[in-house]
């Protein structure tokens, strides 16, 4: 099946369409509609004196782009893999292009919404929860993600 067919039947199927992806050895998903490109990583230039979830910047597209450790603002254990893949979000301020490295994006895959389980507002980081295979998956929430973010690059402990 070539790459257009798959966009189509993806588009045909019922459910909503998830971003799966591989973070320090856990898997998450996040909503298509959340995401406007999966990228492999090229090189990424370290900014000095920013906070540990900040891995650097490149460029995509021919803009630069702010390169974050999803494992970092998630307080995963374990150390930082090489990331292979940006998740690049799709912000309320589409000037703003930032992006959460992967391991792996596993697929992007159509969920049917009886696979669905929300969280309550107060779920933090993630909108709800996606059982496959036997395993809980969490659905990211970029907003709340992108907030942690900000709050550790602006919090006065912050390296300076």
């Amino acid at each position: 099946m070539d790459s257009d067919n798959k966009v189509e039947s993806l588009a045909d199927s019922e459910g909503r369409i998830f971003v799966l992806l591989q973070v320090r050895g856990k898997r998450f998903a996040l909503s298509s509609a959340q995401a406007r490109a999966v990228t492999p990583v090229g090189r990424i230039t370290r900014i000095p004196h920013t906070p540990r979830e900040v891995r650097g910047v490149a460029n995509w597209r021919g803009r630069v782009i702010t390169l974050y450790d999803l494992g970092e603002t998630l307080g995963l254990p374990g150390e930082t893999p090489l990331a292979s893949y940006a998740v690049v979000l799709a912000p309320q301020d589409a000037d703003l292009d930032v992006a959460i490295l992967a391991e792996q994006v596993k697929e992007v895959r159509a969920i049917p919404e009886n696979l669905l389980q929300s969280l309550s507002p107060a779920g933090g980081l993630y909108h709800g929860v996606i059982e496959l295979e036997g395993k809980p998956v969490m659905i990211l929430d970029p907003k709340a993600v992108l907030q942690r973010l900000a709050m550790a690059v602006f919090s006065p402990s912050a390296p300076a």
